[in-house]
């Protein structure tokens, strides 16, 4: 049961415009133009003031859905945890990625920034994709010749000096080393996807991992025959996946891993050595770009404590950092065979589509107002339309008057 959506007192708005409000408030740039939006596109007069009380009422009941939807998780037994729920059919390949993406806020308004907070008011998002797709799976490596255009590409050379600048500036690092989307590399054929699912909190890593799982286990993702878990080099991801989905398979996105060959081969005056060392990687031959970049830092020597992020020893040490972490979740050969997706261009996408309502340098949030406005702009981009099942519990709820008064 859903929990009591409160709205304004003296509100004399019908269900529906209700939740057409709820739906411009939280997909618009705005309130302003969502408010402008309901005028000219409803015929109806609500204040932006208005509009954001709604949507904080009908996010915070859509949260405390999301809360007991974790706290029934929690307190599974292990063997029905890591079965899924039983409600619908598992798909076939049941893939999983989380990225993350920025939003200013400001929990306390009006007071001096002290500490930490003295950097700036952004904070990270966790996004997370839930796809639904099916695919062929072959007897060998479908696709074992590197493609020609990966060579040239100049989406790896954008990720690679997108990846430096979030090294010289950490606080962009949850935001802007993720969002080149990129195609699936030419040469084998991807998944398709069935549906999407998608999941936004500006909760800490811990969290969102139970958020993430149960809303997988409500899909019935543990009962699918084939599982994967993409995403970029960063640690809280693979921590996500090993505590959460341990099932299925890790892949680190092919298109990061390609962008630090590039920048490395640039570092040590060999701009041609990245085809070689993009083939090896492609090839599932990462040890071999390990073996040359290690001989490559001892012959540069290991980046003094005052390198910046363009300085070639850094970059070199750089690259073999993310080899040395990511080389077990790199076997792109095996994963082609198995017919699983390379990159994570569908959570990059996401992750866009999610900034464009939340981020903004004029824009501001209180924690609450935040997590309330992801939850809906998430639930608004699932293709399971969880807010049409939202708002018929809602509406059960009422008492069927015309006027509806906020509730405690």
């Amino acid at each position: 049961m859903a929990a009591r959506l409160g709205v304004p007192a003296r509100s004399t708005a019908t269900p529906k415009v209700l939740q057409r409000a709820v739906w411009a408030g939280s997909n618009s740039g705005s309130y302003a133009v969502a408010e402008e939006a309901m005028r000219r596109l409803v015929g109806v007069n609500i204040s932006a003031k208005r509009i954001r009380a709604m949507v904080q009422a009908a996010g915070d009941a859509r949260l405390a859905e999301r809360h007991e939807a974790v706290e029934q998780l929690r307190q599974m037994p292990p063997a029905k945890r890591r079965a899924g729920s039983a409600a619908g059919e598992p798909p076939s390949l049941a893939v999983t990625s989380v990225d993350g993406g920025r939003y200013q806020r400001r929990d306390r308004f009006g007071e001096k920034p002290q500490g930490e907070r003295t950097a700036g008011h952004w904070r990270e998002t966790k996004v997370g994709c839930l796809l639904s797709m099916h695919s062929t799976v072959h007897g060998s490596d479908p696709a074992p010749e590197f493609p020609a255009w990966l060579a040239t590409s100049e989406g790896v050379a954008a990720l690679a000096k997108i990846a430096e600048n979030a090294a010289a500036d950490e606080e962009h690092t949850a935001d802007e080393s993720s969002h080149s989307a990129s195609p699936e590399p030419a040469g084998y054929e991807p998944p398709e996807v069935g549906s999407r699912e998608v999941l936004a909190s500006g909760d800490d890593a811990e969290s969102f991992g139970w958020q993430l799982e149960a809303r997988a286990w409500q899909l019935g993702f543990p009962g699918a025959p084939r599982q994967a878990f993409l995403g970029d080099g960063a640690k809280v991801n693979w921590s996500i996946q090993r505590k959460h989905f341990p099932q299925a398979t890790p892949i680190t996105d092919l298109m990061h891993a390609l962008s630090y060959a590039w920048s490395a081969a640039a570092a040590v005056g060999q701009p041609t050595a990245y085809r070689q060392w993009a083939e090896w990687i492609w090839q599932g031959q990462t040890a071999r770009v390990i073996a040359v970049l290690a001989d490559h830092q001892q012959r540069l020597g290991p980046p003094p404590a005052e390198a910046d992020s363009t300085d070639p020893r850094q970059r070199v040490h750089r690259a073999l950092t993310y080899y040395r972490n990511n080389q077990s979740r790199m076997d792109y050969p095996r994963y082609r065979r198995d017919g699983l997706p390379l990159t994570s261009s569908h959570i990059e996408s996401t992750v866009k589509l999610i900034n464009g309502r939340i981020k903004g340098s004029e824009k501001f949030w209180h924690r609450t107002s935040g997590e309330a406005v992801l939850q809906l702009r998430a639930d608004s981009l699932s293709d399971s339309r969880p807010l049409e099942g939202f708002w018929r519990r809602w509406q059960a709820q009422q008492t069927g008057s015309n006027r509806y008064h906020a509730v405690a």
